[in-house]
């Protein structure tokens, strides 16, 4: 099993972080690699939801489905793959002097296989992984600080 562990700060009240991110309708906005990600079942947020998920690694094509397990509002939530790869991903929000939100993404994940899926983790997977958490944590920053509707003055 391999964990990533990233953080960033985001100049944004937490309520609005983690409603933004606990939204599934937003995913496809942050989340590089992913093609489709997409509430199932009747519950859409909160404990119990499912998203299906897709997306794109090496050229090849992932498709999971996420399970809400945990969620506490405005501070963390959890979700587990109960398809494809094996992963448990936690978000965790702590607010920050200054209407600042530190976020905090961990992901805790098996490849399939035995040694030679753990020695293709080490050498390609996790530093994809890794890269891929560090983009999604950007692209949340730049969306969550960006400057709607910038026009130039007349």
């Amino acid at each position: 099993m391999a964990e990533i562990i990233k953080s960033i700060d985001i100049s944004a009240p937490v309520e609005v972080v983690f409603d933004f991110v606990a939204n599934p309708q937003n995913g496809l906005k942050f989340m590089p690699n992913f093609t489709k990600f997409q509430p199932i079942g009747p519950i859409e947020r909160g404990m119990g939801a499912k998203v299906e998920a897709a997306g794109t690694m090496f050229g090849m094509q992932h498709r999971t489905i996420l399970e809400i397990i945990e969620y506490v509002p405005n501070k963390r939530f959890v979700s587990r793959s109960t398809e494809g790869v094996k992963s448990t991903s936690t978000w965790q929000f702590k607010p920050l002097p200054g209407d600042t939100t530190e976020v905090t993404f961990t992901s805790d994940y098996t490849l399939p296989g035995s040694f030679f899926g753990r020695f293709l983790d080490k050498l390609v997977m996790e530093k994809e992984i890794d890269k891929n958490t560090v983009q999604t944590l950007v692209n949340l920053k730049k969306i969550l600080e960006g400057r709607p509707n910038l026009r130039a003055v007349q």
